[in-house]
């Protein structure tokens, strides 16, 4: 999972659950408890109000019927009741469930509204109250809720000093509409989640639009125009900060380039008047030592290292130049195909124990500058010619595609290590085991070289294989009108 905004949107929709899953059980939590003192309030109320009207033993039985009747007769009870006057059961409903032992719930000794008294108050003439009889104090109600048979029960215990109530109220119906708004939650909960991901996703790349920005302008900055800055974004604070810092850098890379740019190109151009006369003086002094003496081979050694230095710094200049974007191309129509057969011609002379094959068709037309062209397909030959094993191949083929013309190197000889692929075309950077050991001379300047005459050009160049049995690379530059003819194959 590589996508920031990915992982953003992820973290978001994962928080966004927690919370609905969270406030849906703290809704499930907070609706049953509020039902649940609901159901109490009504109970006491209830059993306060028939404590206080009570007349006769009837009273009770009254009472069941009116709350049967409430229920309605195609169900089941709502609520039953258990009356206990003294030590002797006045009332118990029909249905009441043998699961529910009145005695054994609890009855609180306080009465309301903190009612204190030496003795209780003398029973009633009746059992009810008449306008003559005291009014009795109710004692605080207890609820519980109580599973028995088959069916839940929210049970409330009260009375007065001589009379214990029992009021149950079935709550089976009550957690059924729980319970089908838990399912109607959660079923809508997916739906819910779906859209916080949607909005998530939409978010994560509303808050990354800066940054994509960032990026954008970030690509368009490249060696040859460093002194591009990115604008500041004007409400956010942070990514202002950022900005800054990343034109600061640029600021920084581009002096440093500059510098770097400057010393290669003077450099150089000023040693290459040392060297010039530096070699006319070995050239005189060759000529003037004797034949086959230590002196004429000392001198030709250091006149190929003279040649070797100048032709190191007569690429770094061209480097330099391409950098700045201000390598001067005087393109004309170019015949292709005799540049590149006069390369294979030098290579078979320089290379006699070689294979040299060749798939040139006659006629490819392309416009370009030929002696910078010439100089980077001829790099392509050396390498392949220089990296090669004794009696192998360089296989050279020019083919036409798309209005491209393709030149393919390929050679036998040492593959270049996979994790050399990427880096093959940096400057001075020699990875190759051959390279490494030193054993073929070179700065590794000439692949570079290449590819920037080339994209300078219009074209490319690109290692497209390597491996133990050969290497390739393909040179790619725009074509002219003129169509090839068949090709002609050399060997």
């Amino acid at each position: 999972m590589n996508s920031f905004r990915l992982r953003l949107a992820l973290l978001v929709g994962l928080l966004t659950v927690a919370l609905l899953l969270a406030a849906g059980f703290l809704a499930w939590e907070l609706t049953s408890r509020f039902n649940l003192d609901r159901l109490d309030r009504e109970l006491h109320h209830l059993a306060k109000t028939n404590l206080e009207r009570v007349n006769d033993r009837s009273h009770w039985e009254r009472l069941d019927i009116a709350l049967a009747f409430v229920a309605g007769s195609d169900r089941p009870p709502t609520y039953i009741l258990w009356v206990k006057n003294n030590d002797h059961v006045v009332f118990r409903s029909k249905n009441w469930p043998a699961g529910i032992d009145p005695d054994r719930l609890r009855v609180l000794p306080t009465y309301e509204n903190g009612v204190t008294f030496d003795r209780p108050p003398p029973p009633p003439q009746r059992l009810g109250l008449s306008p003559t009889n005291p009014a009795l104090p109710i004692r605080e109600t207890t609820s519980s809720t109580v599973e028995a048979a088959g069916s839940t029960w929210r049970v409330a215990v009260t009375g007065n000093p001589y009379t214990t109530l029992v009021l149950a109220a079935n709550v089976d119906e009550l957690n059924l509409d729980l319970r089908q708004l838990r399912r109607r939650y959660l079923s809508v909960l997916p739906l819910v989640l779906v859209l916080v991901g949607a909005g998530a996703w939409w978010l994560a790349a509303r808050a990354l639009r800066p940054v994509a920005a960032l990026t954008r302008a970030a690509e368009n900055i490249t060696a040859r125009g460093l002194d591009q800055r990115i604008a500041a974004p004007a409400h956010d604070r942070e990514f202002r900060r950022l900005v800054s810092v990343f034109n600061a850098m640029l600021d920084r890379l581009e002096i440093g380039f500059h510098q770097a740019r400057r010393f290669s190109a003077d450099a150089s151009h000023e040693l290459k008047t040392p060297l010039a006369l530096l070699q006319a003086e070995l050239e005189n002094a060759l000529h003037a030592a004797p034949p086959g003496s230590a002196q004429q081979q000392t001198y030709t050694s250091l006149l190929e290292e003279i040649h070797h230095l100048k032709a190191i710094f007569e690429k770094l200049l061209l480097l330099s130049v391409a950098d700045s974007g201000h390598l001067g191309l005087e393109r004309h129509p170019v015949d292709l195909s005799a540049i590149l057969t006069n390369i294979v011609e030098d290579c078979a002379a320089l290379a006699p124990d070689l294979q040299i094959q060749s798939e040139v068709p006659h006629g490819v037309i392309v416009p370009a500058d030929a002696i910078l062209l010439e100089q980077a397909l001829q790099n392509l030959t050396t390498n392949a010619r220089k990296y090669n094993r004794p009696q192998g191949r360089v296989h050279v083929t020019l083919t036409t595609t798309g209005g491209r013309a393709n030149v393919t190197v390929r050679n036998t000889g040492p593959g270049i290590p996979a994790a050399d692929h990427s880096r093959i075309f940096e400057r001075f950077y020699r990875g190759d085991p051959a390279r490494r050991q030193g054993r073929v001379a070179g700065i590794g300047l000439g692949l570079s070289l290449s590819r920037e005459i080339l994209r300078a050009h219009g074209g490319d160049l690109s290692l497209t294989a390597s491996n133990a049995e050969y290497t390739e690379f393909v040179a790619t530059i725009p074509l002219h009108s003129a169509k090839p003819s068949l090709p002609v194959k050399h060997a």
